[in-house]
């Protein structure tokens, strides 16, 4: 009988020793990418839009640039499905480790139906706080602050497309759960409409929102004419409908740089003749 209470003796440690082990590991984490609904797109062009007197583009939704944003989400690049999802020791630390810094990005305490318009409100009142009340002579300054990056990618002026996904922090699985090579079929999933649920949940969720053309950094995402629009405009987004979208009746103009510099181009020009 000793030799066999000496083998459950050895078969006991053995597994004690793999749990006091794996316990000790620290724990990493990772981002489910989940999809928006259409009230994302809609709060995100009132935020560049609703009630201002002064517009800059609307924006759409492109399918190609959500399952892009999707695959970022999930570790991947380039649309190669990548050996493992990128993983960190804390949920802060995704953002840098999987490069998500330059683009449109507000944190927020996950929820499953998440009021948007209250999350683009809460980044633009952050962003807005920085430029007190004066059109800024450097952008750089603006464009170190994230929350002024925020303001800047979601507010660019020449943007046509939009894609946004959000990024809700889990706990990484154990190593060896065989669902590290699926990301590509993931992020698929997301601009399906689904998730790519594994791990376990935190509270802790990113909006993330990818434009196209993206503003460019360092540089004046909008002209100072929407600027004073924009830090005129007292409404919230959560009073706004689609209705406040709509162009103000006199015809306003696009706050666009691009076509500022046209416009002057064009006085030069008719300038020249009438001399």
């Amino acid at each position: 009988m000793a030799p066999l209470y000496k083998a459950a003796a050895a078969v006991c440690l053995a597994a004690l020793a793999g749990l006091q082990s794996e316990a000790a590991q620290p724990p990493t984490y990772k981002y489910e990418a989940v999809k928006v609904d259409d009230a994302a797109y809609v709060a995100a062009n009132l935020a560049r839009n609703g009630k201002l007197a002064v517009h800059i583009t609307e924006v759409t939704k492109d399918e190609d640039l959500v399952t892009s944003l999707g695959k970022k989400l999930l570790g991947t690049s380039g649309g190669v499905q990548a050996k493992s999802v990128v993983t960190s020791s804390s949920c802060s630390g995704l953002i840098e480790a999987l490069k998500l810094e330059n683009m449109f990005r507000h944190s927020f305490e996950y929820q499953d139906n998440p009021n948007y318009r209250e999350l683009f409100q809460a980044a633009l009142d952050d962003g807005l706080q920085l430029f007190k009340s004066k059109y800024p002579s450097n952008w750089e300054t603006i464009w170190q602050n994230t929350a002024g990056a925020n303001l800047a990618y979601l507010l660019g002026s020449t943007s046509t497309k939009i894609a946004c996904v959000v990024g809700k922090c889990t706990k990484a699985a154990a190593s060896g759960d065989g669902n590290g090579d699926n990301n590509g079929e993931s992020a698929k999933q997301v601009a399906a409409g689904g998730t790519n649920s594994e791990g376990t949940e935190t509270k802790e969720a990113v909006l993330f929102c990818e434009l196209d053309p993206a503003a460019t950094r360092n540089e004046a995402p909008f002209n100072e004419e929407y600027f004073n629009a924009l830090i005129s405009r007292t409404d919230k987004l959560t009073s706004m409908t689609a209705d406040d979208l709509k162009a103000p009746a006199n015809n306003a103009p696009v706050a666009s740089p691009v076509l500022a510099v046209l416009m002057a181009g064009l006085v030069a020009m008719l300038a020249a003749v009438s001399a």
